[in-house]
């Protein structure tokens, strides 16, 4: 994943909802976490998907000023349904590079 965000930004990160190159077949999954920094959001709780199959984790301004200048791990784990002891599978994405904002007043 290469994508540059600036501290204030404000918009939602695009994480493509697919496995082994085909859609995610969404009636097996319980619940997947996306984790940015220390920012965690869960689908289907603050992520949302959209009609191509696209997760959209949110940002807002405060989250991004919170969020140190540096390259930010990224990561997802994926709770699937079933049995008494649903699979979770971690998947490491990459990292965002983050550069600072000299003004730090949210619009």
């Amino acid at each position: 994943m290469s994508l540059k965000i600036m501290q204030g930004d404000q918009y939602a990160i695009v994480f493509s909802g697919t496995q082994d190159g085909k859609p995610l077949d969404m009636t097996t999954i319980d619940e997947i976490e996306f984790t940015v920094d220390r920012l965690r959001k869960t689908y289907p709780a603050e992520v949302t998907l959209d009609e191509e199959g696209n997760f959209l984790f949110p940002l807002t301004q405060q989250e991004t000023f919170g969020i140190q200048r540096s390259s930010q791990h990224v990561q997802i784990r994926v709770k699937f349904k079933g049995g008494a002891t649903p699979t979770v599978i971690g998947v490491d994405v990459g990292d965002i590079s983050v550069t600072d904002s000299i003004s730090k007043v949210v619009l």
